[in-house]
């Protein structure tokens, strides 16, 4: 009887040496991955630093200035026959509607040979956008 409350003392014990073991490994293994996310947040943070300060310094118009002053590059306003009017179709009503809602409406050939079959062109209505050349 005393041999097996010694057993079981004994398993008692190697089981809570075992948990506590496990508890401690854990407990490296997560500080080991909390280590390696603060240096990558680290690495990360320094390097937004680093874009930020190239982007406004990149957008800062004494730099552009001088960028374009080495290069000779001369700005001008266009001239009127710089200037190129592009034009744009309207479609039709139900069309515009659909494309504010997001959906293009799907190429149809049908479509197309109804316009060979009808012996006349349909009206467009114009809309002049200005490019400058």
């Amino acid at each position: 009887m005393r041999a097996f409350k010694t057993v079981t003392f004994i398993i008692f014990v190697t089981i809570v040496a075992l948990v506590y073991v496990h508890q401690q490994v854990e407990l490296v293994k997560l500080s080991y991955v909390i280590g390696c996310k603060e240096k990558k947040l680290k690495d990360m943070l320094d390097r937004n630093e680093g874009l930020g300060y190239n982007i406004e310094n990149l957008e800062d118009p004494a730099r552009l200035e001088q960028v374009l002053l080495s290069k000779n590059v001369d700005i001008a306003f266009p001239r009127p026959n710089n200037i190129v009017r592009a034009v744009k179709a309207k479609t039709r009503a139900a069309e515009d509607g659909l494309r504010a809602v997001g959906i293009e409406k799907s190429f149809n050939l049908f479509g197309v040979l109804e316009i060979f079959s009808q012996g006349q062109r349909p009206r467009l209505k114009t809309d002049y956008k200005t490019f400058v050349a």
